[in-house]
């Protein structure tokens, strides 16, 4: 009973705190150097992570989908499932799942530290909001990033699955190609990009808000950023779930 009242304890406190960081992100002053430096650091921190956990997606779905298209002499329709797959649901969210790692847990350790330091409290004295300061630049930052690493992905996973079913799983090219462009549409590459922004909004306030509750100096520090880890990957894989059953929902 006590972790099932923490838990809901948690909850309530990060949407209290997503209304705050929501208001601080309507008004001014935006620290734009704060948010271009943190999109520069979470770039080069995530994209050779990301490109190798997803790449190799395109290609295991299109091991084990070839054999059973096979079955019924419809190879020619696997690329349009690899692209429904790709663009809609593997690489928003494992692209999501690598940012959280990467991202998510540097931003939280990096306020953590600012937090058992006493900086946030400086903040505060020249009266600075740290909110603003702190936590805004990272989650705008993660809700550009995430996007950004998913047209990779798609990029590489749709590769791979080229790669597996057209070189060495002998299917005609032409048919590849035609199909994938023919069955998938510009709406199913924005509804993934569109779940990378939320998700990235989501790991944003996620690592603010345990940065901000880090104590107890650099143990603390080290539980803040594996609790965003922990938190930010359970939110990506909800929120998805249910993302996915209001599209289907609405017939997308």
């Amino acid at each position: 009973m006590h972790a099932l009242a923490r838990t809901f304890e948690t909850i309530g406190g990060l949407v209290l705190f997503s209304f705050e960081v929501m208001r601080a992100a309507a008004s001014r002053p935006r620290y734009w150097d704060e948010i271009l430096g943190l999109m520069h650091v979470l770039v080069r921190r995530c994209m050779i992570p990301v490109g190798l956990a997803v790449a190799p997606v395109g290609a295991v779905i299109s091991l084990q989908g070839l054999e059973i298209f096979r079955l019924f002499g419809a190879e020619q329709e696997l690329s349009a499932f690899l692209g429904m797959a790709i663009f809609r649901e593997y690489s928003p969210a494992l692209a999501s799942i690598m940012v959280a790692a990467q991202a998510g847990s540097s931003i939280a350790a990096r306020i953590g530290t600012m937090k058992v330091r006493g900086q946030i409290e400086a903040l505060e004295v020249m009266s600075v909001d740290p909110v603003r300061y702190v936590v805004v630049p990272g989650m705008v930052a993660c809700a550009l990033v995430t996007p950004m690493l998913s047209v990779l992905t798609n990029i590489l996973g749709v590769a791979s699955g080229w790669l597996l079913s057209v070189p060495l799983g002998d299917v005609d090219p032409g048919s590849f190609l035609a199909n994938l462009t023919a069955q998938i549409h510009p709406a199913d590459l924005w509804i993934g990009l569109g779940k990378c922004s939320i998700f990235g909004v989501g790991i944003g306030l996620i690592a603010g808000y345990r940065g901000l509750q880090a104590t107890g100096g650099a143990a603390g520090v080290g539980q803040a950023a594996n609790d965003t880890v922990v938190t930010t990957i359970v939110m990506i894989l909800v929120v998805d779930y249910a993302v996915s059953m209001v599209l289907l929902g609405l017939g997308l």
